[in-house]
Formats: C-alpha cells, structure tokens, sequence
C-alpha cells in the first residue's frame, strides 16, 4: 500500500480494471472485435445464389423436356474453380452450369463442397456422356469425365434419378447473365 505524503494515511492500491488504463487497453480490443464481425466475418458467409440462366434436360429418344432447372453460370476460370463450395444447402430446382472454351477431357473434384452433388458431363453437341451420382462432400477424389465434355451441370445429388436423367440424355440451356 502506498502512503499519503500529508495525511500520512494508507492509500489501498486500486485494482487495474478499476483504473482508466484499463479502459485504453480494452476499447481497442472492443472495436477490433465489432469491425470483425461486422465485416471481416461477412467474407466467409454462405454465397448468394442468382439465377443466371436455365438448363433443360431431354430424353435421348423423345427430344421431350424431363425437367428443367434454373442455374447459377461458371464462365470464367474463377467461377469454375469455386462452383458450389461452401453451400450448405441448394432448392432441388437449382444447379450450376459450367461452360468451357472447349470440348476436351474435364475432372471435378468435391473439395470444399459441403453438400452432396450429380455431377453430369456433356459434349459440344450437348449430350450427357458421363454422371457421377451422389458425390462425396468434401471429397478431394478425381471424378473425371468418360468422353471429351465442354459442359458440365451439378444438381443435388439423387436429381437425377428423381427426374430419370441418364448418360445419352440432352440439356438445352439458355444463359440471362448480363
């Protein structure tokens, strides 16, 4: 304890959280938290899904529409490499179109992708050459495509046997992205 030069009296020592310094060491620390969940922490939320397009499944032998879903388009490098990670959820009328410059061999892989999928390979002509059904969440498997494909549709997995989808099947689609 300290002593008053005056009165001679004994001053108790204050505890540090009852100090001001106390106060200049937590304001900081309280504003670094707010900013960081108020903007930082939104980078990682779930993305927005936006309607960018339609895609139509039709049946090799009818040419008659089976289903149709509307799609969020991967177009560009970025886009495709990200896909549907980080979704914890899609309405069963939704997917993701991904268009490449052109028809060559593609792999897909599950990395970072919380939900499970049909992935469906299609040709320049459009024809479904090769589905992997039920994918493995998180998976950092290969699952490439039999055939050369320029397309590639990822719906919620069982889409496809709902629906009874099947390699030699067509898609039409139609792209509204500005």
């Amino acid at each position: 304890m300290k002593v008053h030069k005056k009165s001679g009296k004994k001053i108790p020592k204050v505890p540090f959280y009852k100090t001001g310094k106390f106060l200049i060491a937590i304001i900081p620390l309280i504003v670094f938290i707010v900013i960081y969940f108020l903007y930082i922490k939104k980078s990682n939320d779930e993305p927005v899904w936006v309607k960018e397009g339609e895609v139509s499944f039709l049946n090799k032998d009818t040419k008659q529409q089976i289903s149709r879903i509307d799609v969020e388009v991967a177009l560009y490098p970025n886009e495709r490499a990200q896909g549907l990670m980080y979704r914890t959820k899609m309405d069963e009328d939704k997917g993701m179109l991904f268009l490449f410059e052109k028809e060559e061999p593609q792999s897909f892989w599950m990395k970072n992708t919380i939900i499970p999928l049909d992935i469906l390979f299609i040709s320049s002509k459009g024809v479904i050459n090769t589905i992997h059904r039920n994918t493995t969440p998180y998976s950092e498997k290969s699952l490439p495509s039999k055939e050369k494909s320029q397309f590639v549709v990822e719906v919620n997995a069982g889409y496809c046997q709902k629906h009874g989808i099947r390699e030699g099947d067509l898609i039409e689609y139609r792209i509204d992205r500005q």
